[in-house]
């Protein structure tokens, strides 16, 4: 065991001796001197640069005074443009003209709403004037439902309620007092008592705002308007300062005497 040991070591100096010998024998037949050839590098480096700064002295210098004397020009032409200062605007006289139209609407003052006391105090008492049938009502509706039919016998009781239906909707939903005609003229009415008011604007020339300024005249329905005679046309022609001229111009009366006839239009009332 100490043999092989021995020559194990023997082997690794051997080797050793042998790499280092290899080693000089390499480095000594490959060795360079670059110092030579720094110094040669540097020499010429330096002789370059002498060349160069040379060359570039021997330049001639070039001249720049075109181009100061141009630029000088160009900001001489700046300096003399005249820009004109706007002059100052006066809105005094649209600030006079706003406060005044302010002013006006300001003082406008609107209608003050119709008097409805009379109609209030009409509904009550007809309200007052029903009370008693709704309790005649409720008598005979506790009396029907009271009563009992002999089983043998069928009792049709739909004609009796269907009566009781009819008269209890009239008394939630009584009739409109029936407007009346205004003083001066011959149908132009109080308020629109006889149905839903007519769509006026179907006549060729009444827009939505004259149909407004009509209702506030009295005209609420074609039949109205179908029924006018000249003296009603010139009447409610001043009532339509605005619009004068316009009844007999977009022919009116005709146009009514056939949308009157639609069924859509509120039939004319009945005179009793």
């Amino acid at each position: 065991m100490g043999f092989l040991l021995a020559k194990i070591l023997f082997l690794l100096v051997l080797a050793a001796a042998c790499g280092a010998l290899f080693g000089y024998w390499w480095f000594r037949r490959h060795y360079e001197d670059v110092t030579l050839e720094y110094a040669r590098s540097r020499d010429e480096w330096a002789s370059w640069r002498r060349g160069f700064e040379a060359r570039l002295a021997a330049r001639p210098e070039v001249d720049l005074q075109p181009l100061r004397e141009q630029v000088a020009a160009v900001d001489e032409a700046v300096r003399s443009i005249d820009v004109p200062i706007p002059e100052r605007v006066d809105l005094a006289s649209v600030h006079a003209r706003l406060d005044e139209i302010e002013t006006r609407i300001g003082d406008i003052r609107l209608p003050a709403p119709s008097d409805l006391g009379p109609t209030e105090q009409r509904l009550t008492a007809i309200e007052h004037a029903l009370f008693p049938v709704q309790t005649r009502l409720d008598e005979l509706e506790s009396a029907v439902r009271a009563f009992r039919a002999v089983p043998s016998q069928t009792v049709d009781l739909g004609p009796v309620l269907e009566r009781l239906g009819t008269l209890q909707s009239r008394l939630e939903n009584p009739p409109a007092p029936k407007a009346a005609v205004r003083a001066g003229s011959r149908n132009l009415l109080t308020h629109p008592g006889h149905g839903k008011p007519d769509d006026l604007t179907q006549i060729k020339g009444v827009p939505k705002v004259l149909e407004r300024r009509l209702h506030r005249v009295g005209v609420f329905y074609f039949w109205q308007i179908a029924e006018w005679s000249a003296e009603d046309v010139r009447y409610v022609d001043r009532k339509l300062a605005a619009y004068k001229g316009r009844i007999q111009r977009d022919e009116w009366v005709s146009q009514a005497n056939e949308l009157a006839a639609t069924p859509s239009a509120a039939p004319r009332p009945t005179e009793h």
